[in-house]
Order: C-alpha cells, then structure tokens, then sequence
C-alpha cells in the first residue's frame, strides 16, 4: 500500500476517533443536563467531559485539514485520478445528513420519555452519529478540494 493511502487511512482513523470523543461528550453533557431537569446553565458536567469534548473537536479538525491538504496534493501530482461525480457526493451527503437528524431527533424525543434518564452514555448512538457524520464530511472533503481556489485540472487548461 502506498504511503499516500497509509496517511489518508490515518487521517481518517484520527477522524473517526475524533468525532467519537466528540459526540461522546456532548450525549454525556446532554444527558447529565437533562437529569438536572434540562438546564443546561445549572448542570455540571465533569470537566474531563469538556475536555474531552474539546480535543476531539481539535482531533476531527486537524484529521480534516491534513486530508484536504494531502488529496489537493495528490490530485495536483495525478491529474488523470477519476473523482466521485458531484450529484454522487451531494447524495452522500443529503442521505447522511437528514439519517443524522432523523436519528437524533429521534433519540432526544425517547429520552424525554424516560424516567428516570439514563446516566449511561448509549455506545451505538455515538457509534451512528460518528458514521453519518463521516459519511458526510468525506464527501465534502472531496467537493471541496474539487472547488478550491486554485485547483484545476490539467486537462482543462491544455
């Protein structure tokens, strides 16, 4: 395997793991905010939840700009490389997208209807929030480098 596909499977891990820690920490803070009543200004979390939450937020944003920086780079050294059509990659990303907030709607209304709340962070939960999240910022990675200012295709320019 190339060194270019170890990178970008390593930035996608980074990625993944990042937004883990992510979501894991906000349904941590949502959950404690909802068992004191749903004020979220009076709850405490842990600060290792904030912490936590901060770097994965780091840890999803570096993940993402080292990607975008090394497929800008590779499609501006292989120009020939086929790229996913666009209304593929905006079908991607509206599905996921709308999965998401079908799915944490969804999720925030049966936690409403539970008394007592669960103080247990649900591992699935976090688990479909972080693939459809990642189902659609990789998509938009690969637009996005597509319509950067600056790239064009050398084919175009002959």
């Amino acid at each position: 395997m190339s060194a270019f596909m170890w990178k970008m499977a390593g930035a996608l891990v980074a990625g993944l793991i990042g937004l883990g820690m992510l979501f894991w920490a906000l349904e941590s803070t949502s959950l404690i905010a909802l068992a004191d009543g749903g004020n979220a200004e009076t709850s405490r979390a842990p600060f290792s939840v904030y912490v936590v939450l901060f770097l994965g937020l780091l840890l999803v944003i570096f993940a993402l700009l080292f990607a975008v920086v090394r497929w800008s780079r590779f499609l501006g050294e292989s120009p020939e490389t086929g790229q996913l059509p666009l209304w593929l990659a905006f079908t991607i990303v509206a599905v996921a997208g709308a999965a998401l907030v079908v799915g944490t709607a969804t999720h925030a209304a049966w936690l409403q209807e539970q008394d007592p709340v669960p103080m247990v962070v649900n591992e699935g939960f976090v688990l479909f929030q972080v693939l459809m999240t990642a189902l659609v910022l990789i998509p938009l990675v690969l637009v996005g480098v597509r319509w950067a200012p600056g790239y064009q295709r050398r084919a175009s320019i002959a």
